[in-house]
């Protein structure tokens, strides 16, 4: 009778630990969730083309690497820093020819 006790006995301890480990993974992956929701929340807009009951929503146009000549910034000026003693001003180039 000693037996079936122990028996008995792991089977519960068992049956505990599987519902300890079920606990667990699901406090675990709640959590997770709630991590990637927040990531999710916080990153910029989309940049994709979405279409809303018949509107089409287009992002700003941005120059693509493929479409700009070899020296050529996308049109962005290049300024120096306020303070330079003895500089003249960086001036941008676009184009490049």
């Amino acid at each position: 009778m000693n037996q079936r006790q122990d028996l008995a006995s792991a089977v519960m301890e068992r049956d505990r630990s599987r519902s300890r480990m079920r606990l667990v993974t699901v406090t675990v992956g709640a959590a997770s969730l709630a991590t990637a929701g927040v990531v999710a929340y916080n990153l910029p807009g989309s940049t994709h083309t979405t279409a809303v009951s018949g509107t089409i929503t287009t992002p700003a146009a941005q120059p693509s690497a493929a479409n700009q000549e070899p020296g050529d910034d996308g049109g962005a000026a290049i300024t120096a820093p306020s303070g330079t003693f003895g500089q003249a001003p960086a001036q941008a180039t676009s184009g490049g020819s």
